[in-house]
């Protein structure tokens, strides 16, 4: 069935069969229930005739599904301009499905037959019920202690191994920079190795200014990005000591504008995010990141909790005290900005204080997590004729939510003294997944849905949680505008909303996206 985004094969694959054996394991565990009751079962002339028809209506619902499944991925492919799946699509699903469901029930046989063994041994020496507790208790407990202890601790150490492995290597195509107004230049601080493979690539995009006079037909500025690796220090507080004085070295605070960028978990950093602000100001801009992670966000958000939180925090913190001290009417206006894990960073990173007295300027947070404590009181606590996948949120003169859709003049009227922005995709998993999606319908499902939804996602108690659960897997392999991916217009439209550049129009967005190198669209 149809979901946020459209699923590949092996994906819906995996995800059928898991559904399989979860039915199947709900069956058997109800079946043991009621013999264990003693209730009334059905007579043994009756049994086969009753098992027919089970059987049939079970090949028919079945052969229902997959003869459809290809037609329902393509009503959300149509959505966001993918092609069709193949007429194989449903034929691949349903070996694979079979087995993973084979694998995932045996997996489960195994653990009770294990379960049974260590319930057995007590037995004799002990009463046979207690003994039965006991046994089963113990087996427990040393397999929780051996998958935790041992087993997640070895896999968690491992893949920080190799994907620190990994960060040392340079990004296809990019060298050192030469400029000084870069990080990894000979100039900087920070050595060129000390970027680690994301901030390699960071510094190594964006425009130069001659790229930007290119774009204005006016003389500009060298463009400020600045960043810190893991490599590059010990501990956090260190880092952001050395972005600090990275930034001053730079002349970072004689800019019109500062942005304080909290990266994803890999360290990386949107440039189609970033480099429109560059060309709107004409390069006067700095812009700076500090790495906390080797990890993807996925695992880093599981296995490395809290640690985005308190980078972005300790790195705000010390930029921001600095910031605060210049006089106001020389210091640069600031903002934050945040992608995914990074939005989670930095939507908790700025205490109320930052907000009030002396107040930054805003923020742009793009695909926020279901994890952000802010994104999810906008959800649940909007303005009552807003739709659930774009809620208004109070008078809207402080936080607005925008998506793919938006009209760009009207951004930037109505605002207080902060601004800040949301840019969420309707079909976006990583910001729409509910965990009490289990037995209740979120409202993001119910009518008016988002353009991009597929009106034939049906929400179904339990499956639909793992079709959303599923779909994060996969929200940015999408075209731009849509799931987890989001467009450099998007991008254009918030900065144009937050920032307020002199003399911007739509017509301008249009002539950026189409003028800049990185775009996707």
């Amino acid at each position: 069935m149809p979901s946020l985004v459209p699923r590949p094969w092996l994906y819906q694959a995996i995800l059928s069969g898991l559904s399989f054996a979860l039915g199947y394991w709900l069956g058997s565990t109800m079946s043991w229930l009621w013999r264990f009751m003693e209730l009334p079962v059905i007579r043994d002339r009756w049994r086969p005739a009753i098992l027919g028809i089970l059987l049939a209506t079970l090949l028919t619902h079945l052969a229902y599904h997959l003869w459809y499944a290809a037609d329902w991925q393509n009503s959300t492919r149509q959505l966001m301009g993918m092609p069709a799946v193949e007429g194989i699509y449903y034929v691949r699903i349903l070996l694979i499905a079979s087995a993973v469901a084979a694998s995932l029930l045996l997996l489960v046989a195994g653990l009770i037959w294990a379960l049974r063994t260590a319930a057995a041994v007590p037995r004799r020496y002990i009463h046979r019920r207690i003994a039965s507790v006991i046994g089963v208790a113990a087996f427990l407990v040393l397999l929780i202690n051996v998958v935790n202890g041992t087993l997640v601790s070895y896999a968690i150490t491992a893949l920080d191994q190799v994907q620190a492995a990994v960060d040392i290597s340079d990004p296809p195509g990019v060298s050192p920079p030469t400029r000084s107004t870069r990080s990894g230049s000979p100039d900087s601080l920070v050595g060129w190795d000390g970027l680690g493979q994301a901030g390699k690539r960071y510094v190594g995009e964006g425009p130069r200014a001659q790229d930007i006079a290119a774009f204005t037909g006016q003389a500009a500025m060298e463009p400020i990005r600045a960043y810190v690796g893991l490599r590059a220090a010990d501990d956090t507080e260190t880092q952001a000591r050395l972005a600090l004085q990275e930034l001053r070295r730079m002349g970072a605070f004689s800019r019109e504008l500062l942005v304080i960028a909290t990266p994803t978990g890999t360290g990386w950093l949107e440039n189609d995010a970033l480099a429109p602000l560059e060309y709107m100001f004409e390069g006067d801009t700095a812009i700076v990141g500090v790495q906390y992670s080797y990890l993807p966000s996925p695992f880093s958000l599981i296995l490395e909790p809290g640690r985005a939180q308190q980078s972005a925090s300790i790195v705000f913190n010390v930029i921001y005290d600095y910031w605060k001290s210049l006089p106001v009417s020389e210091r640069p206006r600031l903002y934050l900005f945040g992608l995914s894990l990074g939005s989670l960073g930095s939507e908790t990173s700025a205490p109320m204080y930052a907000f009030i007295n002396p107040p930054i300027q805003g923020a742009i947070w793009a695909g926020p997590t279901f994890r952000n404590p802010l994104w999810s009181r906008i959800q649940a606590n909007p303005h009552a004729d807003s739709p659930a996948w774009q809620p208004e949120f109070e008078d809207g003169s402080l936080i607005r939510v925008i998506g793919p859709q938006e009209d760009g003049e009207e951004l930037h009227r109505g605002w207080g003294p902060v601004r800040i922005v949301y840019i969420v995709n309707p079909s976006d998993a990583i910001s729409f997944f509910d965990e009490r999606m289990w037995l209740r319908e979120p409202n993001w499902m119910k009518p008016p849905r988002g353009p991009d939804v597929s009106p034939l996602f049906e929400w179904v108690p339990v499956i639909s949680f793992f079709e959303v659960m599923m779909d994060m897997l996969t929200a940015g392999n999408v075209p731009p505008g849509h799931g987890h991916n989001y467009s450099a217009r998007e991008y254009t439209q918030a900065w144009q909303a937050v920032a307020d550049p002199a003399d911007w129009s739509t017509a301008d967005t249009d002539r950026l996206v189409r003028f800049m190198p990185t775009s996707d669209e």
